[in-house]
């Protein structure tokens, strides 16, 4: 298929030629039929493949970087951020319509406005969180920011449905009216700090005897192709070499060249290659961690799990 590939190859070189970059790396599938572009702003590693689709580096960054919701309020409303790969997008917003037609003048109507214009943002408050507790489970997020004045933010995080699992963060300040670049710009190191923090408990978890957790190389991976484990917390960048049955699929450390579970031939692969499909096939979350919390991972052979 030389001749297919080299026609594919200089379509794409043709590309790059003549186009100004606006992000900080590209995905392009060609072929025949195809012509997919996906633009990120993260970075990968260059690679060139040809037949199958190479979507490893597609599923590492899934793994590694988790979407969040954005949901900045003030008196005016709240407007809800789809935040995922460096790329912040707004999703939608809601008003706030706040009746004044009951405002009297004196004491007692002063009083009787106030607490009418309570019952009001009580009432848009429970109405905000349902909408944003909606656009986290249409979305798949792992957390929502609620971003706005502390007198908003906390009710509004108080009338979250019960069943509602994801982390809700609160940032105390008032950025709903400012531009998304901006916005981006204010919650980006916040993000990075929340994230830190959790990553942090996720290795503490992991690495602490806690009930139903496993720690250490071997026994993680041989538990996860039990199908025994719920999440996988990995540091990032790690990887290994493995042997893979080319049969059955069972993957472990072992040099034998014949597989224990089948007897079928083995064959030579990295970990970082092979994880994603092990994880999509057993239905695990992978949660890689990066800096200090890594490091620590690595002190239990960088591989912990639920």
């Amino acid at each position: 298929e030389q001749e297919l590939f080299r026609k594919q190859l200089d379509r794409v070189e043709e590309f790059l030629r003549q186009r100004q970059p606006h992000e900080r790396s590209l995905v392009i599938f060609a072929g025949p039929a195809v012509w997919e572009i996906v633009s990120l702003q993260r970075e990968v590693q260059n690679e060139l493949h040809w037949g199958k689709p190479a979507l490893t580096q597609l599923l590492w960054l899934a793994s590694e970087h988790k979407p969040y919701g954005i949901v900045a309020v003030d008196h005016a409303g709240a407007r809800f951020f789809h935040y995922w790969l460096g790329e912040m997008v707004e999703y939608e917003e809601k008003k706030f319509a706040v009746d004044v037609s009951q405002w009297k003048q004196g004491e007692l109507g002063h009083v009787k406005g106030l607490r009418h214009m309570d019952s009001q943002y009580a009432h848009l408050c429970r109405e905000t969180a349902q909408q944003a507790a909606n656009f986290c489970t249409k979305k798949a997020l792992a957390a929502v920011f609620l971003v706005g004045p502390d007198r908003l933010i906390k009710p509004i995080k108080a009338k979250f449905p019960r069943d509602f699992r994801q982390p809700i963060v609160l940032v105390e300040q008032d950025l709903a009216r400012v531009a998304l670049l901006e916005l981006l710009k204010h919650l980006e190191p916040q993000i990075a700090d929340w994230e830190c923090k959790r990553e942090a408990d996720l290795v503490s978890a992991v690495t602490g005897d806690e009930r139903g957790t496993v720690a250490g190389f071997d026994e993680t991976l041989a538990h996860l192709q039990k199908g025994k484990i719920r999440v996988l917390v990995l540091a990032r960048g790690f990887d290994a070499t493995l042997h893979q049955c080319v049969q059955c699929g069972w993957t472990d450390r072992s040099a034998d060249p014949v597989c224990s579970v089948c007897g079928s031939e083995r064959r030579t692969v990295a970990l970082r290659d092979v994880l994603p499909e092990l994880a999509q096939r057993y239905e695990v979350e992978i949660e890689a961690v990066s800096g200090a919390a890594a490091e620590r991972l690595k002190e239990a052979e960088g591989m912990g799990a639920w």
